[in-house]
Protein backbone atom coordinates (compact mmCIF):
# COMPACT_ATOMS: atom_id res chain seq x y z
CA UNK A 1 0.00 0.00 0.00
CA UNK A 2 1.35 3.35 -0.97
CA UNK A 3 1.73 5.82 1.96
CA UNK A 4 2.72 9.64 1.43
CA UNK A 5 5.66 10.60 3.25
CA UNK A 6 5.76 12.66 6.30
CA UNK A 7 8.38 13.83 8.34
CA UNK A 8 7.65 10.94 11.38
CA UNK A 9 8.83 8.44 8.22
CA UNK A 10 12.25 10.35 7.67
CA UNK A 11 14.38 7.62 9.02
CA UNK A 12 12.73 4.85 7.47
CA UNK A 13 12.70 6.90 4.22
CA UNK A 14 16.96 7.72 4.47
CA UNK A 15 17.13 3.86 5.34
CA UNK A 16 15.36 3.15 2.35
CA UNK A 17 17.06 5.63 0.24
CA UNK A 18 20.53 4.41 1.43
CA UNK A 19 19.77 1.25 -0.43
CA UNK A 20 20.31 2.80 -3.72
CA UNK A 21 23.87 1.88 -4.88
CA UNK A 22 24.84 5.22 -6.54
CA UNK A 23 23.50 7.69 -3.35
CA UNK A 24 25.18 4.89 -0.90
CA UNK A 25 28.90 5.40 -2.02
CA UNK A 26 29.16 9.13 -1.03
CA UNK A 27 26.40 9.01 1.88
CA UNK A 28 24.26 11.25 -0.93
CA UNK A 29 20.59 9.75 0.67
CA UNK A 30 19.93 12.96 2.94
CA UNK A 31 20.65 14.98 -0.30
CA UNK A 32 18.42 13.27 -2.42
CA UNK A 33 15.70 13.53 0.61
CA UNK A 34 16.12 17.02 0.24
CA UNK A 35 16.04 17.54 -3.25
CA UNK A 36 13.35 16.10 -3.77
CA UNK A 37 11.28 18.19 -0.50
CA UNK A 38 12.48 21.12 -2.17
CA UNK A 39 11.26 20.55 -5.77
CA UNK A 40 8.31 19.60 -4.09
CA UNK A 41 8.20 16.22 -5.72
CA UNK A 42 5.76 13.44 -4.24
CA UNK A 43 7.65 10.54 -2.06
CA UNK A 44 5.48 7.56 -1.41
CA UNK A 45 6.64 4.66 1.05
CA UNK A 46 5.11 1.38 0.14
CA UNK A 47 3.80 -0.87 3.19
CA UNK A 48 3.63 -4.45 3.08
CA UNK A 49 -0.22 -5.43 3.82
CA UNK A 50 0.83 -8.63 5.73
CA UNK A 51 3.25 -7.51 8.45
CA UNK A 52 2.65 -3.38 8.19
CA UNK A 53 6.31 -2.69 7.90
CA UNK A 54 7.64 -0.22 5.33
CA UNK A 55 9.21 -2.14 2.72
CA UNK A 56 10.43 0.54 -0.13
CA UNK A 57 10.15 4.33 -1.53
CA UNK A 58 9.59 6.12 -4.79
CA UNK A 59 10.66 9.50 -5.17
CA UNK A 60 8.16 10.86 -8.00
CA UNK A 61 8.29 13.96 -10.45
CA UNK A 62 4.94 14.81 -11.48
CA UNK A 63 4.56 16.28 -14.88
CA UNK A 64 1.58 17.66 -16.77
CA UNK A 65 1.14 14.55 -18.80
CA UNK A 66 3.10 12.02 -16.79
CA UNK A 67 4.45 11.07 -13.79
CA UNK A 68 8.55 10.59 -13.54
CA UNK A 69 9.84 7.78 -11.10
CA UNK A 70 12.89 9.13 -10.22
CA UNK A 71 13.97 6.92 -7.54
CA UNK A 72 13.31 3.59 -6.22
CA UNK A 73 14.20 1.58 -3.59
CA UNK A 74 12.87 -1.92 -2.06
CA UNK A 75 14.51 -3.69 1.12
CA UNK A 76 17.05 -6.67 0.31
CA UNK A 77 14.94 -9.12 1.13
CA UNK A 78 11.64 -7.62 -0.98
CA UNK A 79 12.81 -6.53 -3.98
CA UNK A 80 10.61 -8.91 -5.83
CA UNK A 81 8.37 -8.29 -9.42
CA UNK A 82 5.26 -8.58 -7.72
CA UNK A 83 6.46 -5.92 -5.03
CA UNK A 84 7.90 -3.70 -7.54
CA UNK A 85 4.52 -3.67 -9.80
CA UNK A 86 2.35 -3.59 -6.87
CA UNK A 87 4.08 -0.36 -5.85
CA UNK A 88 3.98 0.76 -9.86
CA UNK A 89 0.03 -0.08 -10.38
CA UNK A 90 -0.60 1.80 -6.57
CA UNK A 91 1.23 4.89 -8.83
CA UNK A 92 -0.48 4.03 -11.55
CA UNK A 93 -4.02 4.62 -9.48
CA UNK A 94 -2.94 8.01 -7.67
CA UNK A 95 -2.02 9.10 -11.03
CA UNK A 96 -4.38 7.26 -13.35
CA UNK A 97 -4.28 9.88 -16.09
CA UNK A 98 -0.44 10.36 -16.50
CA UNK A 99 1.73 8.03 -18.23
CA UNK A 100 4.84 6.37 -16.02
CA UNK A 101 8.24 7.32 -17.42
CA UNK A 102 11.83 6.73 -15.73
CA UNK A 103 14.91 7.61 -15.83
CA UNK A 104 17.76 5.92 -17.46
CA UNK A 105 17.97 4.03 -13.92
CA UNK A 106 14.31 3.33 -13.53
CA UNK A 107 13.02 2.97 -17.18
CA UNK A 108 13.76 -0.70 -17.46
CA UNK A 109 11.65 -1.31 -14.38
CA UNK A 110 8.87 0.58 -16.02
CA UNK A 111 8.94 -0.97 -19.35
CA UNK A 112 8.57 -4.35 -17.78
CA UNK A 113 5.83 -3.21 -15.24
CA UNK A 114 4.34 -1.88 -18.81
CA UNK A 115 5.06 -4.74 -20.68
CA UNK A 116 2.89 -6.89 -17.43
CA UNK A 117 0.44 -5.10 -17.87
CA UNK A 118 -0.44 -5.01 -21.60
Amino acid sequence: MLVRYRKDYQKIALGLLSLVKDLRKDNRFMEEMDWALANDWPIFLWKDMDDSHFIGIVILEIGDCYVLVRRLSFTPSERSGHNIFSLLDGVHDQYPHKRLMGTLATQPIISMWEGNNE
